[in-house]
């Protein structure tokens, strides 16, 4: 311990004098660490709500819900698939977000999810999907290669998540939406379902940016104490 009765007095005497200075020393070095713990949280915080021009991770997997707003009036469009795959076959495919948004840099971004096979060309393979790239966000077209699984007894879907940005740099003014397909192969025996996509936020995101919130208010009002 670093203080003494004669610190609340503020009066250091000879028997604590250095026990007194070392606290006062050592206190503004703890409310800088806590202003700098509050500064780096709240950096941390905000980088899940900016754009991702990089590309977009799991926590896309139920819509841009941290990056604008979903929007109708934003369409996402995934041509270029069969009726019915052939294994290990190649296939191009386009993905195209319409949106009245002004295109600015960077202009879009996207996230796909399938159950079975590859998908190469403007795409990277991020947290068990594909998205874009740094290279590729100042567009809203994006040419695919889907390369279908080796068994033909499958039903492949697709869940595509299309982001409409408008170049800001944050959140605000995007806005998403998304779509879904089901390819069957040629001895796929089953009901042909399309996935349901998402338009909210998830549980885990709710409660991933409450615990952010809380702890970043609470670290501000130790502070401010200080």
């Amino acid at each position: 311990m670093y203080w003494c009765i004669s610190i609340f007095t503020k009066n250091c005497n000879h028997i604590c004098a250095t026990n007194c200075r070392l606290y006062y020393l050592q206190t503004p070095l703890r409310s800088f660490m806590k202003r700098l713990l509050v500064l780096l949280l709240s950096l941390a915080i905000m980088s899940q709500v900016e754009a991702i021009p990089t590309g977009v991770g799991d926590i896309g997997d139920n819509g841009c819900v941290c990056h604008g707003a979903y929007s109708e009036e934003t369409k996402v469009n995934l041509s270029g698939l069969p009726d019915v795959y052939n294994s290990t076959q190649s296939y191009n495919l386009t993905l195209t977000i319409e949106s009245s948004l002004e295109t600015n840099d960077p202009q879009g971004g996207f996230r796909i999810l399938i159950s079975h096979g590859e998908i190469t060309g403007d795409a990277q393979e991020l947290e068990e999907g594909y998205t874009h790239s740094s290279s590729n966000n100042n567009q809203r077209t994006w040419e695919l290669i889907w390369t279908a699984p080796e068994s033909d007894a499958e039903l492949v879907t697709f869940i595509t998540y299309g982001n409409a940005v408008n170049g800001n740099g944050a959140a605000s003014g995007d806005e998403w939406n998304s779509n879904s397909y089901a390819v069957p192969g040629p001895n796929y025996e089953g009901e042909i379902v399309t996935p349901i996509t998402e338009d909210s936020i998830s549980s885990r995101q709710l409660a991933v940016g409450a615990i952010g919130i809380i702890a970043v208010l609470s670290l501000t009002v130790m502070a401010v104490k200080d």
